[in-house]
């Protein structure tokens, strides 16, 4: 067999090879290909970020209702986001006080100014720093989130239902329940809140 009708036979097996893989290897380029270290986030790896955050403030908030100061009976309470800003608030509940110390303490951002409960209810302020949540259903509402109401915010540990009525399982500064060592601590309460009326939810973000 002279080499013109060789060089056909390989050319024809190498023809019919792709015809039957439907596919030929093209050479690798930077622009179009991920490196094996990619910078994206798998679903799992943000739900694990998410669990993880949402522990630290739930433990966070837990050693930090101990602070006497969240007391009614206190007369000072220390800001800590805005430089341990000192402020006279006895007789009054500080519920956006807790939630803003337990964020900066836990390592998460916090508003330059003291941000009242109506202040973090306010779509339009903060987004930057603790974002609104668009939710889709209440199995949306994530562990360390803040639920806000115009006068009142609690920081939400999971979702309960009582009597099919859906409750945040949660803790938060200012209730009427008297201390008792457990439930309630410094005036600062763990239990369930109900989630009815109207409310916004911000998701904290490392700083």
């Amino acid at each position: 067999m002279n080499l013109p009708a060789k060089s056909f036979i390989i050319l024809l097996s190498l023809s019919a090879s792709l015809i039957l893989t439907g596919c030929i290897a093209s050479p690798r380029h930077p622009k179009y290909e991920d490196d094996d270290e990619s910078d994206t986030v798998s679903v799992s790896e943000y739900e694990n970020e998410s669990e993880e955050n949402g522990n630290l403030i739930i433990k966070t908030a837990l050693i930090e209702r101990k602070n006497e100061m969240y007391s009614p009976d206190a007369d000072t309470t220390y800001l800590y986001w805005l430089r341990n800003k000192p402020v006279l608030l006895r007789k009054t509940t500080k519920c956006n006080i807790f939630a803003l110390n337990t964020l900066y303490k836990a390592g998460f951002k916090t508003p330059k100014t003291n941000a009242l409960s109506r202040d973090l209810y306010n779509e339009s302020l903060f987004e930057d720093i603790i974002p609104v949540v668009r939710l889709r259903s209440l199995e949306d509402i994530r562990k360390g989130d803040l639920v806000v109401w115009k006068y009142h915010v609690i920081i939400f540990e999971s979702l309960v239902y009582i009597k099919d009525d859906p409750y945040a399982k949660a803790i938060w500064a200012g209730t009427s329940k008297k201390d008792d060592g457990k439930k309630v601590m410094n005036n600062v309460m763990r239990g369930n809140y109900p989630l009815k009326g109207s409310y916004i939810v911000r998701r904290p973000e490392r700083r």
